[in-house]
């Protein structure tokens, strides 16, 4: 079992070596392979992955048409049996979490389609605590959980002809997980562990607004949503981010169920 991590970059000098010495640090580095697809980079980033080259297996660095274009790109160069997105500025929270990611998978009934876990959010030197995913079967209210804590079975992917959709500017991986979980039948494994270190000054937190917006798409496009359900669900998005701010304990409990 092979995992395929990715990276995506663009003009991210100030970032990308913590990224690339977060996948080299892994304990079980010898089941994955590492892609950096850089976006031909002109501030220096690329210079500096060519500098720890040697961490990194296979080094892409062209010009895309947006960072959706850019994963698809990582992901067809991918030879491991899942994919992660580890992208500038994000890392994984312990050396030890692919290791265990390996581990969880032996152990499963089924090889999972999709596999997740926790997350913390990263502004600068600040961690979060650990932020607990949802269950699966609440991928219709949002993410389970973040995007790059997020493992994707590729030869599912491949069977199902499935990819991100390049139309989308911010939610595309939300659409992509939607996709995965209503055609895997169940089969689909949360594990208990805190994968990764989400860098909260990235695109999607910095457009949530318009991150929303393609997100009702994306429940549109997938699961045959309309507007009464999408109004019914901004009330309840509405609730939970008061009882978030007001009632954190019961706001985790909930989180949970």
């Amino acid at each position: 079992m092979k995992i395929s991590v990715i990276t995506v970059v663009h003009n991210d000098k100030e970032h990308i070596v913590h990224t690339i010495d977060s996948v080299a640090s892994q304990t079980a580095r010898d089941c994955m392979e590492y892609i950096v697809v850089d976006g031909a980079s002109t501030d220096g980033t690329s210079d500096l992955i060519r500098q720890h080259q040697s961490q990194v297996d296979v080094y892409i660095c062209e010009k895309d048409s947006g960072i959706y274009n850019a994963m698809n790109k990582g992901m067809r160069h991918a030879t491991g049996d899942f994919a992660i997105f580890m992208n500038s500025g994000d890392s994984f929270c312990s050396p030890d979490v692919v290791e265990r990611v390996l581990n969880a998978i032996g152990q499963a009934p089924q090889i999972p389609n999709l596999l997740y876990g926790d997350y913390r959010t990263m502004n600068g030197a600040s961690f979060s605590r650990p932020i607990p995913a949802r269950r699966y079967d609440k991928i219709w209210y949002g993410q389970v959980a973040s995007h790059q804590s997020t493992f994707f079975n590729l030869n599912f992917l491949r069977s199902q002809g499935l990819q991100y959709d390049e139309s989308y500017k911010i939610a595309a991986d939300y659409k992509l997980a939607l996709q995965v979980i209503r055609l895997s039948n169940g089969n689909v494994l949360q594990v208990p562990i805190c994968v990764s270190n989400f860098d909260v000054t990235g695109v999607s937190t910095l457009n949530q607004n318009f991150g929303l917006s393609e997100a009702n798409r994306a429940r549109r496009e997938v699961l045959g949503w309309g507007w009464p359900k999408e109004m019914a669900l901004t009330c309840l998005q509405l609730i939970t981010r008061v009882v978030r701010l007001h009632g954190g304990v019961i706001y985790k409990i909930l989180r949970r169920l």
